[in-house]
């Protein structure tokens, strides 16, 4: 009888930790919260503190560690773990939960390297037919190895998590689409305009400068030409990486439309924009593109510079004025930067 009386009461426990689980995904579209918010209950059912969540990287077979909890799991994040490869691979290739551990410590291959523990489960994430990652739990109560029940409870708990979770992930992708370029990935001429009428009004708000690049690149018609549009489109996209690495983590870069970049800068006057343009330009100009592909390919680029309020109070006035002065650049013999006039045409500056 007393059996019977602990097993409803486990029972309704885990009823009632289903629920609260459905009921907080239900309402969140944020992926980091979602997660958050399921393994926050899964702890309270199976004491469970360390977990790693991986997610699946469409085209490629591989996972990618997005998340983790606990004591010694922080620096995995971004850790790519092949399909098939490990306690988290096996689990993903097969969409069957794979438990490690009991008599002896988990190791390596069956854990990315530097995690070493008693007991570990890995459960697929399985939405709408697919396996959208992994959920690996490290060590239960007491450390004491997982049993298959224990998996089981907990596959059951991640069901609607998967679900929330994919749905989440779904509608981030295509507000990130809607902003982004779909080559460079880097924004779009759309999240450009929406960005610079933002930064214009709070620079007009706090009296602070903000300054915009229009970059161009010198001939790149000749990379079509001799080596295809595919390598073309190639070297577009190593440009753009080029661009973002060189920038600060608060600048925006943006791909304008076909070999033509900006970038806006907050916070920064003419000289600081000028600065930035040249290390671009500098580092444009020594890189050699295409290396992968077995070619050694060079670009140089033209880049134009305007200033708010300087050369323009509006977002539109400052893309003008900054292609006009990449112009001048081309004009001057390409390979250099230019700064825009604010009353005559713009002037030459390296």
């Amino acid at each position: 009888m007393a059996r019977l009386q602990r097993e409803a009461r486990d029972a309704r426990a885990r009823l009632t930790s289903l629920a609260a689980i459905v009921r907080a995904t239900g309402r969140e579209i944020e992926p980091t919260r979602i997660v958050d918010l399921a393994m926050g209950q899964i702890a309270l059912m199976t004491g469970v503190r360390r977990w790693i969540l991986a997610l699946t990287t469409p085209g490629q077979g591989t996972l990618v560690i997005e998340r983790t909890s606990g004591r010694g799991l922080g620096g995995l994040r971004g850790a790519a773990i092949p399909a098939g490869e490990g306690l988290l691979g096996r689990a993903a290739q097969r969409r069957q939960v794979v438990v490690a551990g009991g008599a002896g410590a988990v190791r390596r291959p069956d854990l990315p390297r530097g995690v070493r523990v008693r007991s570990a489960v890995a459960v697929p994430l399985l939405s709408r037919g697919r396996a959208i990652g992994v959920m690996a739990l490290v060590d239960g109560r007491g450390a004491a190895a997982f049993r298959p029940a224990d998996a089981r409870f907990v596959t059951l708990l991640l069901e609607p998590v998967a679900v929330a979770l994919d749905s989440a992930l779904l509608l981030r992708r295509s507000e990130e689409l809607s902003v982004t370029d779909d080559l460079t990935q880097l924004y779009n001429s759309r999240y450009l305009n929406a960005a610079l009428r933002r930064e214009v009004e709070r620079s007009r708000r706090y009296r602070v400068p903000l300054s915009l690049i229009f970059l161009d690149l010198d001939g790149f018609k000749t990379i079509n030409d001799r080596h295809g549009h595919l390598c073309g489109s190639r070297a577009l996209v190593e440009v753009g990486a080029v661009v973002r690495a060189t920038v600060r983590e608060i600048d925006v870069v943006a791909r304008f439309g076909g070999d033509e970049f900006t970038v806006i800068l907050p916070q920064t006057g003419r000289e600081g924009a000028r600065v930035i343009a040249e290390r671009i330009r500098e580092r444009i100009a020594a890189t050699h593109y295409l290396k992968a592909h077995g070619l050694e390919v060079r670009v140089t680029a033209s880049l134009g510079i305007a200033t708010y309020p300087e050369h323009g109070v509006t977002g539109d006035e400052l893309v003008a004025r900054a292609d006009q002065a990449m112009y001048v650049a081309k004009g001057a013999g390409k390979d250099r930067v230019a700064v825009a006039d604010a009353r005559q045409p713009a002037r030459l500056v390296s």
